[in-house]
């Protein structure tokens, strides 16, 4: 009898494990089951390029200056004005000082078009002063003279990369133009208004420094360093009692400036470009988009059924990952090149323009993206937060974002890319990795 007790307890024990051993891997397989991750490119995304507002172009990093041609964009103009100061607070010439020549410096930071094109650049004595309270934009401009201060009217051709030997001293790439006798004498003969920096910038208002022409099929457009101690009005002159001596007067960090751009889009010659951007056809978004620098275009890029798609679920949804791409298809252009960086503006229900919730601003660069891949010639942009938000309806976002070239003001760069409707992997999209549960 207990021999059968104990075979009876050994067999209720078994089936305890088993039954144990069964409702763990149910238990398993209940929670694994239903959680998979999903993968689409397939989101409608609709796009439109247009015409820039205006972008704010006071005091920025670098100031532009040079006239290119684009078959696409049109011609655009760049044009620096800005005040100038003394060089220490004590001003003496001594006596009846003589102007030798008279230079401005300009040291140059990059370039964008084709430099050995001759850019006929023209400096211009401003009539009107800067405010020093006032902001100013890339569609600003002050009142100058109506004759240049250039000592010849030529073209410039560019060499940026090549060092400049002045006086047997080896200086960084800049650009030298020579100003007008009259002028350099101009200011030898006004000390008395070099007291102090008010009472100069008041007498000298400052320069409009543009361009009025080129040779070649593109041009080019320079940015400059405007606060290097390689840009100023240099002086050569001599006095009764010494040689040839020099002064200068720099653009310092306590002169206002700004750049501003002058915009031809009748000289494209892309009929796309034209019936989108300046037409108003948003058909061609299928197709083919556009952003561009200087204040030019950006690309109006929404997501109208995206919320939508995860309704029947009641959003119940993890959104892992989102990308939007975008695809250069102008990959080989030797001087009109694509920008280095892209960014994204989230769009309020007002209208106004703020970060994303991914956007470098919040994260890094290097999670939200935005950059060149020469390799694919694609930009993504890691939106996952901006899309979690949107899925769910707690953000106060927009379902649209504008596109742009980041540091608009100080680049010259434009971009034309895939639209909408492209079959191929050109196609401007959003690729979403979701789990839903």
């Amino acid at each position: 009898m207990k021999r059968h007790w104990l075979i009876g307890i050994l067999a209720i024990l078994m089936s305890l494990l088993a039954a144990c051993t069964n409702e763990t891997s149910s238990i398993g397989i209940g929670l694994i089951d239903p959680l998979g991750t999903d993968f689409t490119d397939t989101v409608t995304v609709s796009a439109y390029s247009f015409l820039e507002d205006t972008i704010n172009t006071t005091n920025t990093s670098a100031n532009l200056v040079g006239d290119i041609h684009d078959p696409i964009f049109g011609n655009v103009t760049a044009s620096t004005y800005a005040q100038f100061s003394l060089s220490g607070s004590a001003v003496n010439f001594g006596a009846s000082p003589v102007i030798d020549s008279v230079v401005l410096t300009l040291q140059l930071a990059s370039y964008y078009g084709d430099t050995s094109s001759a850019v006929g650049i023209r400096v211009y004595q401003l009539s009107e002063p800067l405010d020093a309270n006032t902001n100013y934009y890339n569609n600003s401009t002050v009142a100058h003279d109506a004759t240049p201060l250039n000592y010849s009217l030529t073209g410039y051709s560019i060499q940026p990369s090549t060092h400049v030997i002045v006086d047997t001293g080896d200086y960084s790439p800049h650009l030298r133009i020579r100003l007008s006798q009259e002028f350099g004498q101009y200011l030898l003969n006004n000390q008395d208004q070099m007291t102090s920096n008010s009472t100069f910038k008041n007498f000298f208002k400052g320069l409009c420094i543009t361009a009025e022409n080129h040779t070649g099929s593109n041009g080019y457009i320079l940015l400059t360093n405007m606060t290097s101690s390689l840009t100023g009005i240099i002086l050569y002159y001599h006095n009764e009692n010494s040689g040839t001596t020099k002064y200068t007067f720099s653009c310092a960090s306590d002169c206002r400036r700004f750049t501003n751009y002058n915009h031809d889009y009748n000289a494209s010659s892309d009929q796309s470009f034209i019936q989108e951007v300046l037409q108003g056809d948003r058909t061609i978004g299928n197709t083919k988009l556009f952003v561009q620098a200087t204040g030019g275009v950006k690309t109006h890029i929404s997501f109208p059924y995206l919320k939508d798609a995860f309704k029947s679920i009641g959003n119940r949804v993890v959104i892992n990952r989102a990308e939007l791409v975008i695809t250069d298809i102008d990959p080989h252009e030797i001087y009109l090149v694509h920008p280095a960086n892209l960014t994204l503006q989230g769009i309020l229900a007002n209208g106004s323009f703020t970060y994303l919730p991914d956007d470098e601003y919040y994260t890094s660069s290097s999670y939200f993206g935005g950059t060149y891949d020469a390799t694919r010639h694609e930009y993504r942009f890691r939106i996952t937060r901006y899309v979690q938000e949107l899925v769910q309806g707690t953000g106060s976002l927009t379902e649209s974002v504008n596109l742009v070239v980041r540091g608009a003001s100080v680049r010259a760069n434009r971009l034309v890319f895939g639209g909408t409707g492209l079959d191929n992997d050109q196609r401007l999209r959003l690729e979403l990795s979701y789990t839903t549960y």
